[in-house]
């Protein structure tokens, strides 16, 4: 039955015309996730589509199907997302961890452009490590390519440590805490984010999924506010920066819950004058 679906996703991913939004499923096993956990990852991700983003129900999303990293064979991926931006159609990656960005940066980090990561999440995923792990996407991409700078939205203060603060520091990262990242703070939040993306040629915007759920599953308080994030969403692409927004989650409850969908939604029903990528 899954290759039932996978070969008719892909006979429909040709001739499609320009769309608002690109949207894809990517899949890749980073250290030190074990097998098990990405091919469950994998399964879910490659399924997601169905429900979340129906091909025919919407004409502002094209599916340019789902990819899978392992080792080094991410040319298909950066393929597709230069040919999408080139028909200034923004990429929405689904991806079941942080890393994948390091795959799409060469892309979309064009070197004359200074280049703004929004990252929206309980961490900074700063982890100082010799090869790419789990955990450790922005100190690659900051320590890789001098035109990036990082904002993190919505960082957990209790699960964070004072060395970690201190390399997010020395790195020039921007963030704002769960608390400050509210609704009741959005006028305060709007003016520094305006002040963040004027000072961007263009934006790349993460978005942990696992942020928007009750911690543990029962920790209701813990959670981002998903209007916060929709606003911060929307000011973001109707600025004409974006260059790909990235949704992380690896499993079912994360990617079919009904947060994913309203982020998808809400991207959806933008203007699409309004819509193209940077």
């Amino acid at each position: 039955m899954l290759s039932i679906f996978k070969r008719y996703r892909m006979r429909h991913n040709h001739n499609q015309p320009v769309h608002p939004f690109t949207l894809m499923t990517v899949c890749e096993r980073v250290k030190p996730m074990s097998q098990a956990s990405f091919e469950f990852a994998q399964q879910s991700l490659e399924l997601a589509s169905y429900w979340l983003y129906p091909q025919e129900s919407n004409p502002n999303y094209s599916d340019a199907g789902h990819f899978v990293l392992e080792g080094n064979n991410d040319v298909a991926f950066q393929h597709c997302l230069s040919k999408h931006l080139g028909l200034h159609s923004i990429p929405v990656v689904l991806s079941n961890c942080h890393e994948t960005l390091l795959h799409a940066l060469p892309i979309v980090a064009l070197k004359d452009k200074e280049i703004g990561l929004i990252n929206i999440g309980h961490r900074f995923d700063l982890k100082q490590t010799l090869d790419v792990q789990v955990g450790s996407v922005y100190h690659f991409a900051l320590n890789r390519y001098d035109n990036t700078r990082l904002l993190c939205l919505g960082i957990d203060e209790e699960i964070q440590t004072g060395q970690l603060y201190e390399y997010a520091e020395d790195l020039g990262v921007n963030w704002l805490s769960s608390d400050e990242y509210s609704f009741r703070n959005r006028t305060s939040h709007k003016s520094q984010l305006l002040s963040y993306t004027s000072h961007c040629d263009h934006l790349v915007i993460t978005i942990d999924l696992a942020a928007l759920m009750p911690s543990a599953g029962f920790d209701d308080n813990n959670r981002l506010n998903n209007k916060m994030i929709l606003r911060t969403l929307r000011h973001c692409v109707l600025s004409g920066k974006v260059k790909m927004i990235q949704l992380v989650g690896a499993k079912d409850n994360l990617i079919c819950s009904r947060q994913t969908k309203e982020i998808l939604d809400a991207l959806c029903e933008l203007p699409p004058i309004l819509t193209h990528a940077a």
